[in-house]
């Protein structure tokens, strides 16, 4: 029932983006633009996306250090195995095939593994929302649709960083609170939530050195404003450019809807963030629209080839990675 519901809601989704995506849409135009595009752009794309792909990588391999020390060509498979299923699964189902075969691989705990991505999403709100808020601040007179939840933004980034100071210099009383709360769930629960706070906290040991959280925050900035040169290359393949500010406006609506339950690839997501974040800025919805074709194909197929290719060359198995999954209870 579970999976059912699951898909009717990625597939309601899914159609709704599309329909606003397209909604004003001039097909004629748009067929003209993708068929005249310039897309010789595809190599700088192309080497931005290696780029912040590696950051990535590099970054994990800072994070993993609690578990143990591992070289950006370790973790490369795995990660690129969980975002080529992500564009082949719906509902962020790579996410947790990526912490599958990390962990078998290297012998690794999956919860252990899953708390090193759940600290290296923290990081990403921050750089994203950080460069939002730049940007917002950059623009003379920001577009009525991106004032709205400007505050409350704000106030989610300020929320993220005082727990995140919390965690990392007050663990003892994150546990205290945990222990409280999991003395009024049943025992099974309880004791997941324990167990679960007591990973995040062996996480986060490694980060309580200001340097390294210094270092990791401002590369987290860097990986993001490199997908923010991406879609800036995107449009500019349409013979549109677009301000620093309006890419990093674009770039954080993008990761935003790639955030929500999406379906394979971000298909619709995409499309909508692109029609949504440039309206604003005066860039029509056919431009906006191919772009973000663009922008999908582009890190689609790369992306997809080299996880499927991983996959194949690492002896894996589908069913195999789906047994210890459901074992773990990381599966419904």
């Amino acid at each position: 029932m579970k999976r059912i519901l699951s898909l009717v809601t990625v597939t309601v989704i899914t159609c709704a983006a599309l329909a606003y995506a397209l909604w004003d849409v001039d097909v004629d135009k748009l067929g003209q633009l993708l068929a005249h595009g310039s897309y010789r752009m595809l190599l700088p794309f192309l080497g931005l996306l290696v780029l912040f792909y590696w950051m990535k990588a590099l970054r994990w391999t800072w994070l993993l250090r609690p578990v143990g020390h591992f070289r950006v060509r370790q973790v490369t498979p795995s990660m690129m195995i969980g975002f080529a299923a992500n564009n082949l699964l719906p509902a962020h189902l790579g996410e947790l095939i990526r912490i599958a075969v990390f962990a078998r691989r290297y012998a690794r705990p999956l919860s252990s593994i899953t708390v090193t991505l759940l600290v290296e999403r923290v990081f990403d709100v921050l750089a994203i929302l950080s460069l939002y808020a730049i940007a917002m601040l950059a623009i003379d007179t920001p577009p009525v649709a991106l004032q709205i939840g400007t505050r409350l933004l704000g106030v989610l980034l300020a929320g993220c960083c005082a727990v995140l100071v919390v965690v990392l210099y007050r663990p003892a009383l994150v546990l205290a609170v945990g222990h409280r709360l999991g003395a009024f769930l049943p025992g099974r629960f309880g004791q997941h939530l324990k167990d679960m706070l007591e990973n995040v906290i062996h996480a986060f040991s490694a980060l309580r050195s200001p340097a390294l959280v210094t270092v990791l925050a401002l590369w987290s900035l860097l990986k993001w404003l490199v997908m923010a040169g991406m879609s800036w290359v995107s449009l500019y393949a349409y013979g549109t450019s677009i301000s620093p500010a309006a890419s990093l406006v674009l770039m954080a609506v993008i990761s935003l809807a790639a955030a929500i339950p999406n379906a394979p690839g971000y298909i619709g997501a995409i499309q909508a963030a692109y029609v949504f974040a440039l309206k604003p800025f005066g860039v029509p919805e056919e431009t906006a629209f191919a772009a973000s074709v663009l922008f999908l194909v582009a890190e689609w197929i790369p992306v997809t080839l080299a996880g499927v290719g991983y996959f194949v060359t690492g002896g894996l198995h589908v069913a195999t990675l789906r047994h210890e999954l459901e074992g773990s209870g990381e599966l419904p």
